[in-house]
Protein backbone atom coordinates (compact mmCIF):
# COMPACT_ATOMS: atom_id res chain seq x y z
CA UNK A 1 0.00 0.00 0.00
CA UNK A 2 1.40 3.40 -0.98
CA UNK A 3 1.23 5.90 1.80
CA UNK A 4 0.87 9.64 1.36
CA UNK A 5 1.89 11.43 -1.83
CA UNK A 6 5.14 9.61 -2.67
CA UNK A 7 3.84 7.94 -5.83
CA UNK A 8 2.38 11.20 -7.17
CA UNK A 9 5.68 12.97 -6.65
CA UNK A 10 7.44 10.32 -8.76
CA UNK A 11 5.00 11.08 -11.59
CA UNK A 12 6.03 14.73 -11.65
CA UNK A 13 9.09 13.69 -13.66
CA UNK A 14 6.77 13.13 -16.64
CA UNK A 15 5.74 16.79 -16.50
CA UNK A 16 2.74 17.94 -18.54
CA UNK A 17 1.84 15.80 -21.56
CA UNK A 18 -1.20 17.17 -23.35
CA UNK A 19 -3.47 14.60 -24.99
CA UNK A 20 -6.48 12.48 -24.09
CA UNK A 21 -5.25 9.02 -25.08
CA UNK A 22 -3.80 8.10 -21.66
CA UNK A 23 -6.77 9.24 -19.57
CA UNK A 24 -9.16 7.63 -22.07
CA UNK A 25 -7.30 4.34 -21.74
CA UNK A 26 -7.38 4.60 -17.94
CA UNK A 27 -11.13 5.24 -17.96
CA UNK A 28 -11.77 2.36 -20.37
CA UNK A 29 -9.83 -0.04 -18.15
CA UNK A 30 -11.92 1.27 -15.20
CA UNK A 31 -15.30 0.91 -16.93
CA UNK A 32 -15.74 4.61 -17.80
CA UNK A 33 -16.86 5.95 -14.39
CA UNK A 34 -16.73 9.51 -15.75
CA UNK A 35 -19.86 8.87 -17.80
CA UNK A 36 -21.99 7.91 -14.78
CA UNK A 37 -22.63 11.41 -13.37
CA UNK A 38 -23.67 14.77 -14.89
CA UNK A 39 -21.07 17.53 -14.89
CA UNK A 40 -20.21 21.15 -15.61
CA UNK A 41 -16.74 21.84 -17.04
CA UNK A 42 -15.14 25.22 -16.27
CA UNK A 43 -12.11 26.51 -18.18
CA UNK A 44 -10.41 29.86 -18.77
CA UNK A 45 -7.20 31.64 -17.79
CA UNK A 46 -8.41 33.46 -14.68
CA UNK A 47 -11.59 33.10 -12.64
CA UNK A 48 -12.01 29.33 -12.97
CA UNK A 49 -11.58 28.57 -9.29
CA UNK A 50 -13.91 31.35 -8.16
CA UNK A 51 -16.58 30.32 -10.67
CA UNK A 52 -16.32 26.73 -9.43
CA UNK A 53 -16.72 27.99 -5.85
CA UNK A 54 -19.82 30.07 -6.63
CA UNK A 55 -21.51 27.36 -8.69
CA UNK A 56 -20.82 24.51 -6.29
CA UNK A 57 -21.96 26.66 -3.35
CA UNK A 58 -25.29 27.39 -5.06
CA UNK A 59 -25.84 23.75 -6.06
CA UNK A 60 -25.00 22.55 -2.55
CA UNK A 61 -27.43 25.11 -1.09
CA UNK A 62 -30.07 23.51 -3.34
CA UNK A 63 -29.67 20.25 -1.43
CA UNK A 64 -27.60 18.51 -4.10
CA UNK A 65 -24.62 16.22 -3.51
CA UNK A 66 -21.91 18.11 -5.38
CA UNK A 67 -18.52 16.73 -6.38
CA UNK A 68 -15.80 19.36 -6.94
CA UNK A 69 -12.48 18.75 -8.69
CA UNK A 70 -9.97 21.62 -8.78
CA UNK A 71 -6.25 22.18 -9.22
CA UNK A 72 -3.67 22.88 -8.05
CA UNK A 73 -3.94 22.23 -4.32
CA UNK A 74 -2.50 24.63 -1.76
CA UNK A 75 -1.60 22.38 1.17
CA UNK A 76 -2.71 18.80 0.47
CA UNK A 77 -3.68 16.81 -2.63
CA UNK A 78 -6.94 15.97 -0.85
CA UNK A 79 -8.16 19.53 -1.49
CA UNK A 80 -8.64 18.61 -5.14
CA UNK A 81 -11.40 16.08 -4.35
CA UNK A 82 -14.36 17.47 -2.45
CA UNK A 83 -17.98 16.48 -1.98
CA UNK A 84 -20.13 19.24 -0.47
CA UNK A 85 -16.89 20.94 0.61
CA UNK A 86 -15.63 17.93 2.57
CA UNK A 87 -12.17 16.75 1.54
CA UNK A 88 -11.78 13.11 0.56
CA UNK A 89 -10.76 11.13 3.69
CA UNK A 90 -7.05 10.28 3.83
CA UNK A 91 -7.68 6.53 3.95
CA UNK A 92 -9.93 6.73 0.89
CA UNK A 93 -7.36 8.88 -0.92
CA UNK A 94 -4.62 6.31 -0.28
CA UNK A 95 -6.89 3.51 -1.50
CA UNK A 96 -7.73 5.47 -4.68
CA UNK A 97 -4.07 6.20 -5.23
CA UNK A 98 -3.16 2.52 -5.19
CA UNK A 99 -6.01 1.77 -7.58
CA UNK A 100 -4.86 4.54 -9.92
CA UNK A 101 -1.27 3.29 -9.82
CA UNK A 102 -2.32 -0.18 -11.00
CA UNK A 103 -4.42 1.45 -13.73
CA UNK A 104 -1.50 3.65 -14.82
CA UNK A 105 0.78 0.59 -14.91
CA UNK A 106 -1.75 -1.11 -17.19
CA UNK A 107 -1.78 1.85 -19.57
CA UNK A 108 2.04 2.01 -19.59
CA UNK A 109 2.48 -1.73 -20.23
CA UNK A 110 -0.52 -2.57 -22.42
CA UNK A 111 -0.90 0.49 -24.65
CA UNK A 112 1.48 2.56 -26.82
CA UNK A 113 0.57 5.76 -24.97
CA UNK A 114 3.26 5.73 -22.26
CA UNK A 115 3.08 6.51 -18.55
CA UNK A 116 0.14 8.68 -17.39
CA UNK A 117 1.02 12.01 -15.78
CA UNK A 118 0.36 13.13 -12.23
CA UNK A 119 -2.66 15.18 -13.31
CA UNK A 120 -4.12 12.28 -15.31
CA UNK A 121 -3.81 9.94 -12.32
CA UNK A 122 -5.50 12.51 -10.06
CA UNK A 123 -8.27 13.07 -12.60
CA UNK A 124 -8.95 9.34 -12.84
CA UNK A 125 -9.12 9.18 -9.04
CA UNK A 126 -11.59 12.07 -8.90
CA UNK A 127 -13.93 10.57 -11.48
CA UNK A 128 -13.98 7.17 -9.79
CA UNK A 129 -14.57 8.84 -6.40
CA UNK A 130 -17.52 10.86 -7.72
CA UNK A 131 -18.98 7.78 -9.43
CA UNK A 132 -18.72 5.62 -6.31
CA UNK A 133 -20.18 8.34 -4.12
CA UNK A 134 -23.04 8.82 -6.60
CA UNK A 135 -22.82 12.61 -6.70
CA UNK A 136 -25.80 14.42 -8.17
CA UNK A 137 -23.48 16.59 -10.24
CA UNK A 138 -19.75 17.33 -10.52
CA UNK A 139 -18.27 20.80 -11.00
CA UNK A 140 -14.89 20.30 -12.63
CA UNK A 141 -12.10 22.81 -13.24
CA UNK A 142 -9.98 22.38 -16.36
CA UNK A 143 -6.29 21.99 -15.52
CA UNK A 144 -4.48 23.49 -18.52
CA UNK A 145 -5.95 24.75 -21.77
CA UNK A 146 -8.99 22.76 -22.80
CA UNK A 147 -8.89 20.54 -25.85
CA UNK A 148 -6.18 18.18 -24.59
CA UNK A 149 -6.72 18.52 -20.84
CA UNK A 150 -7.54 15.26 -19.04
CA UNK A 151 -10.83 16.68 -17.72
CA UNK A 152 -12.07 17.08 -21.30
CA UNK A 153 -13.13 13.43 -21.51
CA UNK A 154 -16.29 14.47 -19.66
CA UNK A 155 -19.52 15.16 -21.51
CA UNK A 156 -20.64 18.27 -19.60
CA UNK A 157 -24.19 19.60 -19.52
CA UNK A 158 -22.73 23.11 -19.68
CA UNK A 159 -19.23 24.30 -20.57
CA UNK A 160 -17.89 27.58 -19.14
CA UNK A 161 -15.01 29.65 -20.52
CA UNK A 162 -14.38 32.52 -18.08
CA UNK A 163 -11.85 34.73 -19.88
CA UNK A 164 -8.79 34.12 -22.06
CA UNK A 165 -5.45 35.58 -20.99
CA UNK A 166 -1.78 35.08 -21.80
CA UNK A 167 -0.60 32.21 -19.62
CA UNK A 168 1.17 28.92 -20.47
CA UNK A 169 2.06 30.47 -23.83
CA UNK A 170 4.82 27.88 -24.30
CA UNK A 171 2.14 25.18 -24.52
CA UNK A 172 -1.06 26.87 -25.63
CA UNK A 173 0.18 29.46 -28.10
CA UNK A 174 1.63 32.98 -28.26
CA UNK A 175 -1.57 35.07 -28.48
CA UNK A 176 -5.13 35.28 -27.16
CA UNK A 177 -6.68 33.92 -30.37
CA UNK A 178 -4.55 30.75 -30.45
CA UNK A 179 -5.04 30.11 -26.73
CA UNK A 180 -8.80 30.61 -27.11
CA UNK A 181 -8.93 27.98 -29.88
CA UNK A 182 -7.39 25.46 -27.49
CA UNK A 183 -9.63 26.41 -24.57
CA UNK A 184 -12.73 26.17 -26.78
CA UNK A 185 -12.04 22.44 -27.02
CA UNK A 186 -14.31 22.07 -23.97
CA UNK A 187 -17.36 23.20 -26.00
CA UNK A 188 -19.80 20.44 -27.00
CA UNK A 189 -22.20 20.12 -29.93
CA UNK A 190 -25.73 21.22 -29.02
CA UNK A 191 -24.71 21.92 -25.41
CA UNK A 192 -24.62 25.52 -24.09
CA UNK A 193 -21.41 27.48 -23.56
CA UNK A 194 -21.09 30.34 -21.06
CA UNK A 195 -18.35 32.96 -21.35
CA UNK A 196 -17.35 36.27 -19.78
CA UNK A 197 -14.82 36.98 -22.53
CA UNK A 198 -15.04 40.49 -23.97
CA UNK A 199 -12.03 40.92 -26.29
CA UNK A 200 -13.53 41.52 -29.73
CA UNK A 201 -11.51 39.03 -31.79
CA UNK A 202 -11.70 36.26 -29.20
CA UNK A 203 -15.44 36.76 -28.73
CA UNK A 204 -15.99 36.51 -32.50
CA UNK A 205 -14.09 33.19 -32.44
CA UNK A 206 -16.28 31.92 -29.59
CA UNK A 207 -19.42 32.94 -31.47
CA UNK A 208 -18.23 31.21 -34.65
CA UNK A 209 -17.37 28.04 -32.72
CA UNK A 210 -20.82 27.92 -31.10
CA UNK A 211 -22.49 28.47 -34.47
CA UNK A 212 -20.47 25.61 -35.95
CA UNK A 213 -21.39 23.31 -33.04
CA UNK A 214 -25.04 24.45 -32.99
CA UNK A 215 -24.46 25.37 -29.34
CA UNK A 216 -26.22 28.13 -27.46
CA UNK A 217 -23.86 30.90 -26.33
CA UNK A 218 -24.63 32.81 -23.13
CA UNK A 219 -22.52 35.94 -22.77
CA UNK A 220 -21.85 37.34 -19.30
CA UNK A 221 -22.02 41.10 -19.72
CA UNK A 222 -24.82 40.94 -22.28
CA UNK A 223 -27.19 38.11 -21.35
CA UNK A 224 -26.20 38.49 -17.70
CA UNK A 225 -25.82 42.05 -16.42
CA UNK A 226 -25.44 43.61 -12.98
CA UNK A 227 -25.60 46.84 -11.03
CA UNK A 228 -23.10 47.21 -8.19
CA UNK A 229 -24.32 48.73 -4.91
CA UNK A 230 -21.23 48.54 -2.69
CA UNK A 231 -17.71 47.09 -2.72
CA UNK A 232 -15.98 46.44 0.61
CA UNK A 233 -13.38 44.19 2.25
CA UNK A 234 -16.24 42.00 3.44
CA UNK A 235 -17.82 41.50 0.02
CA UNK A 236 -19.75 43.08 -2.84
CA UNK A 237 -23.48 43.84 -2.99
CA UNK A 238 -25.08 43.83 -6.44
CA UNK A 239 -28.26 43.13 -8.38
CA UNK A 240 -27.91 40.65 -11.25
CA UNK A 241 -30.32 40.41 -14.16
CA UNK A 242 -30.59 37.30 -16.36
CA UNK A 243 -32.91 36.44 -19.24
CA UNK A 244 -35.16 34.77 -16.64
CA UNK A 245 -35.18 36.95 -13.52
CA UNK A 246 -33.23 39.36 -11.29
CA UNK A 247 -31.42 38.60 -8.03
CA UNK A 248 -30.11 40.83 -5.26
CA UNK A 249 -27.01 39.20 -3.77
CA UNK A 250 -23.99 39.82 -1.59
CA UNK A 251 -20.89 38.06 -2.87
CA UNK A 252 -18.84 36.54 -0.07
CA UNK A 253 -15.67 36.66 -2.16
CA UNK A 254 -13.94 40.01 -2.39
CA UNK A 255 -13.19 42.07 -5.49
CA UNK A 256 -15.12 43.58 -8.40
CA UNK A 257 -13.69 40.88 -10.71
CA UNK A 258 -15.86 38.39 -8.82
CA UNK A 259 -18.96 39.96 -10.41
CA UNK A 260 -18.15 38.38 -13.78
CA UNK A 261 -17.21 35.08 -12.13
CA UNK A 262 -20.54 35.00 -10.29
CA UNK A 263 -22.20 35.91 -13.57
CA UNK A 264 -20.72 32.77 -15.15
CA UNK A 265 -22.02 30.65 -12.25
CA UNK A 266 -25.47 32.30 -12.38
CA UNK A 267 -25.74 31.76 -16.15
CA UNK A 268 -24.93 28.09 -15.61
CA UNK A 269 -27.60 27.84 -12.91
CA UNK A 270 -30.22 29.37 -15.22
CA UNK A 271 -29.30 26.89 -17.97
CA UNK A 272 -29.51 23.95 -15.54
CA UNK A 273 -32.92 25.21 -14.42
CA UNK A 274 -34.08 25.15 -18.03
CA UNK A 275 -32.91 21.53 -18.20
CA UNK A 276 -35.17 20.67 -15.26
CA UNK A 277 -32.82 21.04 -12.27
CA UNK A 278 -34.51 22.33 -9.11
CA UNK A 279 -32.44 25.27 -7.86
CA UNK A 280 -34.43 27.76 -5.76
CA UNK A 281 -33.77 31.50 -5.66
CA UNK A 282 -32.79 31.24 -1.99
CA UNK A 283 -29.95 28.88 -2.96
CA UNK A 284 -28.59 31.50 -5.37
CA UNK A 285 -28.58 34.15 -2.63
CA UNK A 286 -27.05 31.95 0.08
CA UNK A 287 -24.64 30.30 -2.36
CA UNK A 288 -23.32 33.69 -3.44
CA UNK A 289 -22.72 34.77 0.15
CA UNK A 290 -21.20 31.52 1.41
CA UNK A 291 -18.83 30.77 -1.49
CA UNK A 292 -15.14 30.78 -0.59
CA UNK A 293 -11.98 30.20 -2.60
CA UNK A 294 -8.68 29.83 -0.75
CA UNK A 295 -5.87 32.00 -2.03
CA UNK A 296 -8.06 34.42 -3.99
CA UNK A 297 -8.18 37.78 -2.20
CA UNK A 298 -8.45 35.79 1.02
CA UNK A 299 -8.16 38.07 4.04
CA UNK A 300 -6.97 36.50 7.32
CA UNK A 301 -5.92 38.01 10.63
CA UNK A 302 -3.03 37.05 12.89
CA UNK A 303 -2.57 38.87 16.21
CA UNK A 304 -4.69 41.74 14.89
CA UNK A 305 -2.63 42.06 11.68
CA UNK A 306 -4.29 41.70 8.26
CA UNK A 307 -2.80 39.32 5.70
CA UNK A 308 -4.17 39.19 2.16
CA UNK A 309 -3.48 35.94 0.30
CA UNK A 310 -3.83 36.05 -3.48
CA UNK A 311 -2.24 33.61 -5.91
CA UNK A 312 -1.86 36.09 -8.77
CA UNK A 313 0.54 34.16 -11.00
CA UNK A 314 0.23 36.02 -14.30
CA UNK A 315 -0.03 39.70 -15.33
CA UNK A 316 -3.83 39.51 -15.66
CA UNK A 317 -4.19 38.18 -12.10
CA UNK A 318 -1.68 40.76 -10.85
CA UNK A 319 -3.67 43.55 -12.54
CA UNK A 320 -6.83 42.36 -10.76
CA UNK A 321 -5.03 42.21 -7.42
CA UNK A 322 -3.50 45.67 -7.93
CA UNK A 323 -6.91 47.15 -8.73
CA UNK A 324 -8.37 45.62 -5.57
CA UNK A 325 -5.48 46.95 -3.47
CA UNK A 326 -6.08 50.45 -4.83
CA UNK A 327 -9.87 50.50 -4.58
CA UNK A 328 -11.04 48.16 -1.80
CA UNK A 329 -8.42 47.75 0.91
CA UNK A 330 -7.40 50.60 3.22
CA UNK A 331 -3.90 50.55 4.71
CA UNK A 332 -1.10 52.80 5.89
CA UNK A 333 1.64 50.70 4.31
CA UNK A 334 1.57 47.71 1.98
CA UNK A 335 4.14 45.02 2.78
CA UNK A 336 4.51 42.68 -0.17
CA UNK A 337 5.66 39.06 0.22
CA UNK A 338 6.24 37.71 -3.28
CA UNK A 339 7.59 34.57 -4.91
CA UNK A 340 7.13 33.55 -8.56
CA UNK A 341 7.74 30.44 -10.67
CA UNK A 342 10.46 30.64 -13.30
CA UNK A 343 8.10 29.78 -16.18
CA UNK A 344 5.87 32.79 -15.41
CA UNK A 345 6.03 36.40 -16.61
CA UNK A 346 7.79 37.73 -13.52
CA UNK A 347 8.36 41.19 -14.99
CA UNK A 348 4.67 41.50 -15.87
CA UNK A 349 3.59 40.46 -12.35
CA UNK A 350 6.16 42.60 -10.52
CA UNK A 351 5.42 45.73 -12.57
CA UNK A 352 1.79 45.68 -11.41
CA UNK A 353 2.36 45.03 -7.71
CA UNK A 354 5.74 46.32 -6.50
CA UNK A 355 4.95 50.02 -7.24
CA UNK A 356 2.11 49.81 -4.69
CA UNK A 357 4.32 48.48 -1.87
CA UNK A 358 6.21 50.27 0.85
CA UNK A 359 8.51 47.29 1.39
CA UNK A 360 9.01 44.07 -0.55
CA UNK A 361 10.06 40.69 0.85
CA UNK A 362 11.21 38.55 -2.10
CA UNK A 363 11.30 34.81 -1.60
CA UNK A 364 10.87 31.48 -3.39
CA UNK A 365 8.54 28.52 -2.82
CA UNK A 366 9.90 25.03 -2.22
CA UNK A 367 9.70 23.68 -5.76
CA UNK A 368 12.17 23.16 -8.58
CA UNK A 369 9.99 25.46 -10.68
CA UNK A 370 10.67 28.45 -8.38
CA UNK A 371 12.37 31.56 -9.70
CA UNK A 372 15.41 32.07 -7.45
CA UNK A 373 14.84 34.82 -4.92
CA UNK A 374 18.05 36.56 -6.05
CA UNK A 375 16.73 36.75 -9.61
CA UNK A 376 13.39 38.09 -8.41
CA UNK A 377 15.26 40.69 -6.34
CA UNK A 378 16.94 41.99 -9.51
CA UNK A 379 13.58 42.22 -11.29
CA UNK A 380 12.11 44.24 -8.40
CA UNK A 381 15.03 46.65 -7.95
CA UNK A 382 14.23 49.14 -10.77
CA UNK A 383 11.04 50.21 -8.97
CA UNK A 384 13.01 51.91 -6.20
CA UNK A 385 11.36 50.21 -3.25
CA UNK A 386 12.95 48.89 -0.07
CA UNK A 387 13.57 45.21 -0.79
CA UNK A 388 14.81 42.41 1.43
CA UNK A 389 15.49 38.85 0.39
CA UNK A 390 14.32 35.84 2.39
CA UNK A 391 15.17 32.34 1.16
CA UNK A 392 11.93 30.72 2.37
CA UNK A 393 8.28 31.76 2.42
CA UNK A 394 8.25 31.09 6.16
CA UNK A 395 11.09 33.56 6.80
CA UNK A 396 9.57 36.15 4.47
CA UNK A 397 6.15 35.95 6.11
CA UNK A 398 7.58 36.07 9.64
CA UNK A 399 9.72 39.09 8.71
CA UNK A 400 6.66 40.87 7.33
CA UNK A 401 4.66 40.10 10.50
CA UNK A 402 7.44 41.57 12.65
CA UNK A 403 7.56 44.68 10.45
CA UNK A 404 3.80 45.28 10.17
CA UNK A 405 1.76 47.68 12.26
CA UNK A 406 -1.97 47.52 13.03
CA UNK A 407 -2.89 49.77 10.09
CA UNK A 408 -0.64 48.01 7.57
CA UNK A 409 -1.58 45.27 5.11
CA UNK A 410 0.62 42.27 4.31
CA UNK A 411 -0.04 40.89 0.83
CA UNK A 412 1.32 37.42 0.00
CA UNK A 413 1.26 36.71 -3.73
CA UNK A 414 2.99 35.69 -6.98
CA UNK A 415 2.24 31.95 -7.00
CA UNK A 416 -0.23 29.44 -5.61
CA UNK A 417 2.82 27.53 -4.35
CA UNK A 418 3.67 30.53 -2.18
CA UNK A 419 0.05 30.78 -0.99
CA UNK A 420 0.00 27.09 -0.09
CA UNK A 421 3.13 27.40 2.03
CA UNK A 422 1.81 30.58 3.66
CA UNK A 423 -1.48 28.91 4.60
CA UNK A 424 0.35 25.96 6.15
CA UNK A 425 2.57 28.35 8.14
CA UNK A 426 -0.39 30.41 9.36
CA UNK A 427 -2.31 27.27 10.35
CA UNK A 428 0.70 26.09 12.33
CA UNK A 429 1.03 29.48 14.04
CA UNK A 430 -2.67 29.36 14.94
CA UNK A 431 -2.34 25.79 16.22
CA UNK A 432 0.68 26.71 18.38
CA UNK A 433 -1.25 29.67 19.79
CA UNK A 434 -4.12 27.39 20.82
CA UNK A 435 -1.87 24.89 22.64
Amino acid sequence: MISGDSYLKTLQRFGIKLGLERIQAMMEFAGNPHLTFPSVLIGGTNGKGSTVAFLSSILQASGLKVGVYTSPHLVTYRERFRINESLIPQERFDEMLNWAKSLADQVASQTPHGEPTEFEVLTAMAFRYFAEEKVDIAVVEVGLGGRWDATNILEPLVSVLTIVGLDHTDRLGPDHFTIAKDKLGIARPQRPLVTAEHKFGVLRLIEATCTELNSRLVHVGTDITWRTHSVQETGTKATFKTWRDSYQVELGMVGTHQLANFGCALATVELLREMGWSIPDEAIVSGAQNARCQGRLQLVRVNGLRILLDGAHNPSGATTLARSLRTIFLFRRLLLVIGILKDKDAVGIVSKLVPLAEKVFVTQPQTERALPAKTLLQICQPFGKEIVIRETVKDALKSALVEAGQDDLICVTGSLYVIGEAIAILEQMWSDKQM
